[in-house]
C-alpha cells in the first residue's frame, strides 16, 4: 500500500464548523494546490520532494495532550493507522477521524486504498477546498462528513473557484456535506450571494457556516450580521461560527 506525505498527526478538539467541540484525530497531510491570504497552515502548504526527505511528521502517541515524537516521511499507510489508533479515547464512542491539510485531496490514490482498512473503525472527516470534484467522487463512498470550503475571491485574494465548487458539490452525497466560507475584513457581500445561490442550485437545505477570520484579517461584528442576513434569504441554514480552538488555545 502506499505512503503520504503527512505533517502531523495528533488528538484534538474541532474548531470549526457544526461539528465544534467534538474530540477528533487529525492527519494533516502536507502540500496545498491553492494560496490563500489567511491560510493559518502555511507550513504545510509548500514542500517540494527535495524538502520531504527531511521534513519530519510530528505524531502524538497518545490521547492526552503531551510532547509530540517525529517520525520520517513518507508514512506508510500501516504505520499511519497505528499512530491513529493509539489516540483513540477509551470508551464507547466511535473516534472521529479528521482529515486535513493542506489539500488531503491532494492524496486521494492513497486514500482511496487507506481508508478501506479504517473506516470500520472510525468516522471519516474530510476537510477539502471543495475544488477537486474527481477525486472526491472516488471517495465518497468512504467518507462520512465533507467539510467543504468555499473560496470566496474577495477574502482569499485568489481567482473564482465558482465553476469548481459547483462540479464538486455534484460529486458529493449531500447528506454529508456542509460548506464553510471564511470571511474577512475584505469579503464582498456578492461572493456571499454568490455563495449562497450555488447552494441554493444544488440543496437549500446545506447548512453554510461563516468563520471569521482573525487577526487584522477580521471582519466587523456588522458584516458577519449582514452577510447572515444575506445568506439566509437565499438558503435555509446560516451559522456564523469561529474558531473555536483558538479561543480555547488546544492544537
Amino acid at each position: 500500500m502506499k505512503s503520504a506525505a503527512i505533517h502531523e498527526i495528533f488528538s484534538s478538539i474541532q474548531g470549526e464548523g457544526p461539528y465544534v467541540g467534538e474530540r477528533h484525530i487529525f492527519v494533516r497531510f502536507i502540500g496545498c494546490d491553492i494560496r490563500c491570504r489567511f491560510c493559518d497552515t502555511p507550513a504545510v502548504v509548500q514542500v517540494s520532494p527535495d524538502e520531504l526527505s527531511w521534513k519530519l511528521c510530528k505524531v502524538q502517541p497518545s490521547p492526552d495532550f503531551v510532547e509530540h515524537e517525529q517520525v520520517p516521511n513518507p508514512v506508510a499507510a500501516a504505520d499511519l493507522t497505528v499512530f491513529c489508533n493509539r489516540l483513540i479515547v477509551p470508551g464507547p464512542s466511535r473516534p472521529t477521524l479528521s482529515l486535513t491539510g493542506g489539500e488531503p485531496l491532494l492524496h486521494h490514490e492513497f486514500l482511496a486504498e487507506w481508508l478501506p482498512t479504517v473506516r470500520g473503525a472510525f468516522r471519516i472527516y474530510l476537510e477539502t477546498n471543495g475544488i477537486h470534484a474527481g477525486a472526491m467522487r472516488d471517495l465518497r463512498d468512504l467518507v462520512d462528513v465533507v467539510s467543504m470550503d468555499f473560496k470566496l475571491p474577495s477574502a482569499t485574494g485568489l481567482r473564482p473557484f465558482w465553476d469548481e465548487h459547483k462540479q464538486f458539490l455534484s460529486a458529493v452525497d449531500r447528506k454529508t456535506l456542509f460548506v464553510k466560507a471564511v470571511v474577512t475584513r475584505d469579503t464582498k457581500r456578492a461572493d456571499i450571494i454568490t455563495a449562497g445561490r450555488l447552494i441554493a442550485g444544488f440543496d437549500r437545505s446545506v447548512p453554510l457556516i461563516l468563520q471569521p477570520a482573525g487577526g487584522q484579517c477580521a471582519p466587523d461584528p456588522a458584516m458577519l450580521v449582514e452577510f447572515q442576513n444575506t445568506a439566509l434569504s437565499l438558503i435555509e441554514y446560516v451559522r456564523v461560527i469561529p474558531q473555536i480552538h483558538k479561543v480555547l488555545q488546544v492544537p
